[in-house]
């Protein structure tokens, strides 16, 4: 018996001394009330994903273009500054609509953004400047008016009058003819069914040059200079080489009629949708992206002048007496609402060239 009793009680002793190790009591169970104030605050204590904004940017120009692949570059960009938040898809070769249908999307707001310029004159006759054959002498010129105080006035108006904002501007290289016969002198283009922009003044200039302008969205252009519907375009040499113009039109003439560029641009009720990191992403982007296009279009000219010289004839003309005869197209619009608007500027630019 009293050994038993001696063996219980070391047992016992191995229990106790078993259970303190730990040197704490074990913990009970917490209330199911508390567990799922615990799950509660888990799930809470993650950040709600911030929604992404999503831009859709519409152009008529093609894929290969200088500005097209700035633009890619602008949505690259956006994507990187926001993190991921903001997002940009773009619609080139026109799958947004013609340039007007794309402006019109824009102040619907079925489309935010665009890369255009010289179609804002169809919703403001004041703007036909943005778009006028032989107004700029050269690109030092046009640089000299968009980057200074009158390219503000311009953009504001822009603003003011269409609801679309200038972010910033693409340069151009200048426009040049491609057609199936051959243009040495302004006697050549007596009659030459020429495809213009959908632009009243640009219609009026080529009629004033004895030419028989069509107006006709790009899109058209390829099929109705193989048909012979038209006999010749007018573009910067990236947009004849990357729609490879050359297969339907031999001869290239170097007019530089046009010391061109493009407004990189969002409409204003997507921009008042956005708050200011948003807004300084954007315009950062856009920046850098003008920059890009700016470097691109000029390093490409030289090639693709080249790539165009191994299919067309080239011909470099003298358009001095082309310019005489444009030089009082502007009167033409003076029965127009917007006529002082324009003319203001348009003498403004007139007066600026003549020191060049």
């Amino acid at each position: 018996m009293k050994k038993m009793m001696a063996i219980l009680l070391v047992i016992g002793m191995t229990a106790a001394l078993s259970g303190g190790c730990s040197g704490k009591e074990p913990e009970a169970p917490a209330p199911a009330q508390d567990q799922e104030e615990t799950d509660a605050k888990t799930e809470d204590s993650g950040t709600e994903p911030e929604e992404v904004i999503n831009l859709k940017l519409g152009s008529t120009t093609s894929e290969g273009t200088a500005e097209i692949e700035a633009c890619h570059r602008f949505a690259e960009r956006l994507e990187e500054l926001s993190g991921g938040t903001m997002t940009c898809d773009i619609l080139a070769n026109g799958l947004a609509g013609s340039e007007t249908e794309i402006v019109e999307g824009q102040q619907m707001g079925s489309l935010d953004m665009s890369v255009m310029c010289g179609v804002l004159q169809n919703f403001d006759s004041a703007l036909m400047f943005l778009e006028w054959d032989f107004l700029f002498v050269n690109q030092e010129h046009l640089e000299e008016i968009l980057y200074g105080e009158v390219g503000d006035r311009i953009e504001q108006r822009i603003l003011d009058t269409t609801g679309i904002r200038v972010l910033d501007v693409f340069m151009r290289t200048p426009r040049l003819m491609s057609t199936t016969k051959k243009i040495e002198s302004v006697d050549d283009l007596k009659g030459l069914k020429i495809r213009v922009p959908e632009m009243a003044a640009r219609t009026a200039l080529w009629t004033a040059l004895g030419a028989s302008p069509t107006p006709m969205a790009f899109n058209e252009v390829y099929s109705a200079l193989q048909t012979s519907v038209i006999e010749g375009q007018e573009n910067p040499i990236n947009t004849i080489v990357a729609n490879k113009l050359y297969e339907v039109c031999p001869y290239l003439t170097v007019s530089n009629h046009v010391y061109g560029f493009m407004y990189l641009n969002i409409s204003d009720s997507t921009w008042q949708k956005l708050n200011e990191e948003q807004r300084g992403w954007v315009q950062q982007a856009a920046d850098e992206a003008a920059e890009y296009n700016n470097q691109l279009a000029a390093e490409m000219e030289e090639e693709q002048m080249k790539e165009a010289a191994e299919y067309m004839e080239v011909t470099v003309v003298d358009t001095s007496d082309w310019r005489e005869l444009t030089k009082d197209v502007y009167k033409q619009f003076e029965s127009d609402p917007n006529y002082d608007a324009f003319e203001e500027i348009y003498q403004e630019i007139v007066a600026a060239g003549e020191k060049y």
